[in-house]
């Protein structure tokens, strides 16, 4: 779902945060229930909630999902999924510069936490079996 400036208010902010938080908790204990498996097949398990920027509101911010798997600290594969952004827009076309007329807008992922859940789960089951 997409937000303006308009709609940054401190209810979404702390929703944005809730969802970081509740997502990083359930990466954690996916990663220790799936880590042996991995381990197992030779190589590893890499889960983290990848959060860039300091205020969810200004442009550059992003928190992402990644899933990675590694061999021999190189990367294999991953999943990535994007749980908010931030950007600066102008004309439709993203912006590092405060140009006259441009809109910081956000986004926030479309799908529910159990459906990202469902989604991670299946990942790694799909690669525990290749």
């Amino acid at each position: 779902m997409e937000y303006t400036a308009k709609q940054f208010t401190p209810q979404l902010e702390k929703h944005i945060h809730t969802v970081e938080r509740s997502m990083q908790e359930f990466l954690i204990s996916i990663y220790e229930q799936y880590k042996e498996a991995f381990e197992k097949k030779g190589v590893q398990l890499s889960i983290d909630v990848i959060r860039e920027g300091e205020n969810p509101f200004h442009p550059g911010y992003h928190v992402t999902i990644q899933v990675g798997i590694l061999e021999k600290d190189e990367f294999l594969d991953g999943l990535f999924i994007p749980i908010w952004h931030c950007v600066r827009t102008f004309f439709g076309i993203r912006s590092s510069r405060k140009l006259p007329g441009s809109k910081i807008t956000g986004e926030l992922m479309e799908e529910t936490e159990e459906e990202i859940k469902k989604e991670v789960v299946d990942y790694l089951k799909m690669q525990l079996e290749d």
